[in-house]
């Protein structure tokens, strides 16, 4: 069994989440609440709780905020190529 906590040294590390408790459970939160939706739709078939696997993803730094703020960059990014 792997080792399923998330300990403040992780999240402080984290370059993603800025080292903020907040941001760290948020997007944990947010993954599991997407992989929970996944496996309800039929998607996928889940081997662990949906918590365990979001909880992997930042461990292993797979997961992102993406901010308002890049989005609407990235928006204006595409318009100007166009």
């Amino acid at each position: 069994m792997l080792d399923q906590k998330v300990y403040l040294d992780d999240i402080y590390a984290s370059k993603q989440c800025e080292g903020s408790t907040f941001r760290a459970v948020v997007m944990m939160s947010k993954e599991a609440r997407f992989i929970n939706g996944q496996a309800h739709a039929g998607f996928i078939q889940l081997e662990e709780k949906p918590t365990t696997i979001a909880m992997n993803k930042f461990k292993q730094n797979k997961l992102s905020i993406v901010s308002a703020d890049d989005k609407e960059n990235e928006g204006k990014d595409k318009a100007d190529e166009g």
